[in-house]
């Protein structure tokens, strides 16, 4: 059995690009590592500023694999997954898209047989615990994420009004961008890039133009503002091209590493990257203190009743065990008795072998628990659970047995959901 949640993360806080990295990365060959892991129950939530791996299975990494992930276990794995669907680990504090992304991460593994119930439960939760934070809170109110916040800056400087709009990349993020774009009625937008496929896919689903190409020269040509949004180690807008730039232009820089030059000396020009987007960021941060102590407190109530009620289903398991051990035993005897009384004993000395034989088998892994316990100094425990066991009265125990009697399949059900697949 193994409930204990496990999560394996690269995110937008690490250094020297290590997270644009393993984006980069085939999925298939992700997969296949770990599928030879022995972890084939598995959720992978991909975003733009975050890789995580949820999973329960025992499973050892080399550093390598890992590289340079975190590595959280149990109730910080669990509180994390939390924190990230209430929108408290993303780079905007209470992001909207979050809770999208996380269900349709889920969903996909369910669609590929990779959920079951434990993840199932986790993952549930954290989309009830992330909606009801936002429900309770006014944490996602205002300009919320990366995109948002940089068309706000657009608005604001009056360039959205019949402007010619350039976004350069066709990939999520860029994708979100042209969400949030096309919001305004009167912005022409045009996608630029080399991957024609995934360029072709966005056009077709914004309705928009898409141009296969990064000719930077014809591009700044033909728009009034550029946003850049690519995964390009190296700057696609170099300081030489903008000082050339006769007329007003303003650059959108939201790519990590940065895709424009910043040491440029040109008037008509001006840039707004991600640091500059911080600031607003920390500001939104700072005004929302007392949102982000009430989903703090949604979080660990929430906390509190997953591990109650894995708690109580590993019971229910356990307990289901006892029943089905003692009927393979009653049975068992049962079988003994028929054969004692065919080779002639008594009926009554048979009865009492049944019984003697039934109840020491029975008791046997729990009075040999006891004792050890004893042996082991948890005394108190002990003397606990016997008196509480002798307060209760046969009428107790019987109606506990009949209720049994009806509860058992669901109780063998419950117990299922905690077993390792």
């Amino acid at each position: 059995m193994n409930s204990e949640l496990k999560v394996i993360r690269w995110d937008y806080r690490m250094a020297d690009n290590i997270l644009e990295i393993k984006l980069q990365e085939d999925d298939d060959k992700l997969q296949k590592m770990l599928s030879s892991k022995g972890i084939e129950k598995r959720v992978i939530l991909r975003t733009c500023n975050r890789l995580e791996i949820y999973f329960h299975d025992d499973a050892k990494f080399s550093e390598n694999e890992l590289e340079n992930a975190e590595l959280l276990k149990d109730e910080h794995a669990i509180r994390h997954l939390l924190r990230v669907s209430s929108g408290l680990e993303s780079m905007s504090i209470g992001e909207q898209e979050i809770l999208r992304q996380i269900k349709e991460a889920f969903d996909l593994a369910h669609k590929q047989g990779r959920t079951d119930k434990f993840l199932s439960m986790i993952f549930q939760k954290a989309l009830k615990v992330g909606k009801e934070v936002r429900e309770t809170t006014e944490i996602s109110h205002g300009k919320v994420s990366i995109p948002s916040i940089m068309i706000e800056q657009i608005e604001k400087k009056g360039l959205l009004n019949s402007s010619t709009i350039g976004v350069i990349g066709t990939g999520k993020m860029a994708a979100t961008v042209v969400k949030y774009l096309k919001k305004k009625p009167s912005v022409k937008i045009t996608i630029y890039g080399r991957n024609e496929e995934a360029g072709s896919e966005l056009s077709h689903l914004f309705k928009v133009n898409f141009k296969k190409t990064l000719d930077i020269g014809n591009i700044v040509e033909e728009c009034h503002v550029i946003v850049t949004a690519t995964s390009s180690k190296t700057p696609l807008i170099t300081r030489e091209l903008i000082e050339k730039i006769p007329r007003k232009l303003l650059f959108i820089d939201i790519s990590n590493p940065k895709n424009i030059e910043e040491s440029y000396s040109n008037p008509n020009v001006e840039l707004i990257n991600l640091e500059m987007a911080n600031q607003i960021l920390q500001e939104n941060r700072k005004r929302k203190e007392k949102d982000i102590e009430v989903a703090e407190t949604i979080i660990d109530r929430e906390l509190r009743k997953i591990y109650s009620k894995l708690a109580e289903g590993e019971i229910e398991g356990y307990i289901a065990s006892i029943y089905s051990r003692s009927k393979d035993i009653l049975s068992d005897e049962i079988e003994k008795f028929s054969r004692a009384i065919e080779n002639g004993t008594e009926e009554r000395e048979a009865l009492e072998l049944l019984g003697n034989s039934i109840v020491n088998k029975v008791l046997a892994p729990e009075t040999l628990t006891l004792k050890k316990m004893v042996r082991e100094g948890k005394t108190e425990s002990v003397r606990e659970f016997l008196d509480s066991a002798m307060k209760f009265t046969d009428r107790e125990l019987y109606s506990s047995s009949e209720d049994h009697k009806e509860n058992q399949s669901q109780q063998v059900q419950n117990h299922q959901l905690y077993q390792k697949p």
